[in-house]
């Protein structure tokens, strides 16, 4: 079985959401707006089919907007779909934004440091995080590259998260992308946190603007050493419009497992059971 643990739902309600006033997209962007015309039902249909024909179990989605009924919508228009609501951790309401997140149908919290103008290890995040920690909300954070609009990489360096993983050592944390460029980074947050979980999702095309000749399956095995099966995550970060879901990179991942020589119960763990556990004990 499997749990794709990072993908998103983009139409025309949702798309740009977030985008600054006068925002002028780039050509990729302006490639992806023109082909997210597509209903709610259109989305489910088009991403049930792509499940089953992968072996896809449930997948995760990713919001880009906070409270956004559209979404909510879409999560609850399949059992097999999970969503994770999106906002601003720093804001003084941000537990009651989180409750109604909830109340809404979602499973966890996605945090864009990057693109999200905020310090995700500031005081004002302390009252979320001792929240989510409480009632076993899990956390994906994307720190690192980004195509979105108003990227910093400031913001977007999870040493910041550091102290959080320590105030909140029953917090489960989970760093998109191997940490999308920042994979030194991650791995020192590791030492001595048990609390902290890597993802697998996405391209990964910041391995060519590293300082070093890593691969994708160095990084997993390096990985492995560092976190051990059980705080691994796979995801695809797969918009099914206009370009289907990404098999490819699915496949090269269960490739790199093999040639690891990850046990089948370890990959079952990476490729399901961890990210299983997470969202059924945020249901509780």
């Amino acid at each position: 079985m499997i749990i794709d643990g990072h993908a998103h739902f983009f139409n025309k309600k949702t798309f740009g959401n977030n985008f600054p006033k006068n925002f002028k997209m780039n050509e990729s962007m302006k490639k992806m707006a023109s082909t997210i015309d597509h209903t709610i039902e259109e989305n489910k249909d088009a991403w049930i089919k792509a499940m089953d024909k992968e072996g896809i179990e449930k997948t995760v989605f990713m919001s880009t907007s906070t409270l956004n009924q559209e979404f909510t919508s879409f999560i609850n228009s399949n059992e097999r779909f999970i969503g994770f609501a999106t906002l601003n951790p720093e804001l003084k309401d941000a537990v009651e934004i989180l409750k109604k997140e909830l109340e809404n149908g979602m499973s966890g919290v996605k945090l864009y440091a990057t693109n999200g103008q905020y310090n995700i290890g500031s005081d004002k995040t302390f009252p979320f995080y001792e929240y989510c920690e409480n009632n076993q909300i899990p956390i994906t954070i994307h720190s690192g590259v980004t195509i979105g609009p108003t990227a910093d990489l400031f913001t977007g360096n999870p040493i910041h998260i550091s102290r959080v993983l320590s105030a909140f050592p029953e917090l489960n944390v989970i760093m998109a992308h191997f940490g999308a460029g920042y994979f030194r980074e991650v791995l020192m947050l590791k030492y001595k946190r048990e609390n902290l979980y890597v993802e697998t999702s996405g391209t990964n095309n910041w391995l060519p603007f590293q300082d070093n000749f890593l691969t994708l399956k160095d990084v997993f095995k390096k990985s492995i050493d560092i976190f051990g099966p059980d705080k691994i995550i796979f995801g695809t970060d797969t918009r099914i419009f206009p370009d289907g879901y990404r098999t490819g990179i699915l496949k090269e991942q269960q490739k790199i497992l093999e040639e690891l020589n990850v046990s089948s119960s370890d990959k079952q763990k990476i490729m399901h059971g961890n990210m299983s556990k997470l969202i059924t004990k945020s249901k509780k």
